[in-house]
């Protein structure tokens, strides 16, 4: 059971703030104002730096704890699945990736729930799942940005390179696909292995 002194941790604090961010980022998203993209990708990085930041304090200062371990997966998944469904209603990320990444985060989120409430324990962010969060966000970012640089609102090199583009865009698909797949057979390895200790 989390304590109540833990949600004034530094550490949890930031993973917090990540909500207020996410917030300014899906106002910038949802303006019709092209310019407010930049806008939205720099509290993206803003963003990454308080996901990475977190987990620095919680080690610095050993404020690893029990809250720590809900809210900060859970603000990762809100913010990629919030960003993610917002560019796919603005028409900028297509349909299957948005499926992709949300059956990923469904099933990760299914199988922390199952165990929690089977063996009370908490199904943590290993390092696979973070990485393929900060792959699937770096990948969100590009997306924004090459949208806001190559819209009509500019008129600059981006514009006049789109097969590049689309080669940088489907690579960086690829990796994410790959990462996706990684970190659920990683998350899997641990769901079955907290299963058979506590057979």
């Amino acid at each position: 059971m989390p304590k109540s002194k833990e949600i004034f941790y530094i550490s949890n604090l930031l993973s917090l703030s990540r909500f207020v961010l996410l917030a300014f980022i899906s106002y910038f998203l949802i303006s019709v104002n092209e310019n407010y993209y930049l806008f939205a990708s720099l509290f993206i990085v803003i963003l990454w730096l308080t996901d990475i930041l977190d987990g620095y304090f919680a080690r610095k200062r050993n404020e690893i704890s029990e809250l720590g371990k809900i809210i900060d997966p859970l603000a990762d998944k809100i913010s990629v699945i919030t960003i993610t469904f917002l560019l796919l209603l603005k028409g900028i990320l297509p349909l299957w990736f948005f499926i992709v990444i949300l059956s990923r985060d469904l099933i990760i989120l299914l199988g922390g729930l199952y165990i929690k409430k089977k063996y009370e324990v908490i199904l943590q962010s290993n390092w696979t799942g973070k990485l393929t969060v900060f792959i699937i966000g770096f990948t969100l970012l590009n997306l924004i940005l090459i949208s806001g640089l190559t819209s009509s609102a500019h008129n600059n090199i981006f514009s006049y390179h789109t097969e590049k583009l689309e080669l940088y865009w489907n690579v960086l698909i690829l990796i994410n696909i790959v990462m996706i797949v990684f970190s659920l057979v990683s998350y899997f390895k641990k769901f079955l292995n907290i299963i058979s200790i506590n057979k």
